[in-house]
């Protein structure tokens, strides 16, 4: 039996209208700023706008920058993951974040992996911040045993998942992206830059990871983004100001022409 399915123009005009309103609304969420809006969890004492923690009131910061409280421990989910907020800075812009699968000092890997290109972190939130090329653990799945090899001089075994049915875990700290032809990149952790680290043991992979790292963050970015534009600091006077950008060599010619030019940077579209 065939079904046959029907719509008059009204239905279709009700349903686009649906549509309409349902971004609308959004779009003011975001558009939305609190006054008198603010509101802490655990060590994070400064939480205000653009962020806000599930269950506030409608009216307190930006849907898109939304916290958890869980046991008196402020989340942020990124990358995807979930990531512990030790400190906001709102004259520098950034979030001081660590993996929860770390935090507790256990032996893990990361609870989401980090998604880059050209070492900016692929999420349209936080396209404020530059990660540097090096900054980040890549954890590796390897089908043999690899330590000894000369070409794997700085892969450090991940000790609590050894030989884990036939496969070794490694942490590299490297910026290359070329590994060893038995081994697949299974996740990446962001980690604060360090030009001249040697780590040595898995212990010294565990503490840098337990520290943390800095993310940036700019609703003004976001909204290049979502707009379909690029992103770059206008003024490093804190805190800092971003513009959206549709010729990227226009920016680089604006900063170069300011005192300011050789801090000056694209953060991406």
């Amino acid at each position: 039996m065939r079904v046959q399915c029907s719509f008059t123009t009204s239905t279709i005009i009700l349903f686009s209208a649906l549509i309409f309103l349902a971004f609308i609304h959004r779009a003011q969420a975001r558009d939305r700023k609190p006054v008198n809006c603010s509101t802490s969890c655990g060590e994070v004492q400064n939480i205000k706008y653009p962020f806000r923690l599930k269950g506030n009131p409608s009216g307190c910061g930006d849907p898109d920058h939304e916290f958890s409280c869980v046991n008196g421990k402020t989340i942020l989910e990124i990358f995807p993951g979930k990531y512990y907020v030790h400190n906001i800075s709102y004259d520098d812009q950034n979030l001081r974040l660590a993996d929860v699968n770390f935090a507790n000092r256990s032996c893990s890997l990361p609870s989401g992996s980090v998604k880059t290109a050209d070492g900016k972190v692929m999420d349209f939130r936080f396209r404020g911040a530059v990660i540097f090329y090096a900054s980040r653990f890549r954890f590796l799945k390897c089908s043999k045993n690899i330590s000894s090899l000369p070409t794997a001089t700085n892969y450090t075994g991940v000790p609590c998942l050894a030989a884990t049915n036939g496969s070794y875990f490694y942490a590299v700290y490297a910026p290359e992206y070329y590994y060893h032809p038995q081994c697949s990149l299974v996740a990446v952790a962001p980690e604060d830059y360090h030009p001249d680290m040697k780590v040595t043991s898995y212990k010294a992979v565990m503490k840098l990871l337990q520290a943390g790292f800095d993310i940036g963050w700019s609703v003004k970015c976001r909204d290049c983004s979502l707009a379909g534009k690029g992103c770059a600091v206008s003024s490093w006077v804190k805190p800092l100001t971003y513009e959206c950008y549709t010729d990227a060599f226009a920016v680089f010619v604006d900063a170069c022409n300011s005192d300011t030019w050789s801090r000056s940077f694209v953060i991406g579209h």
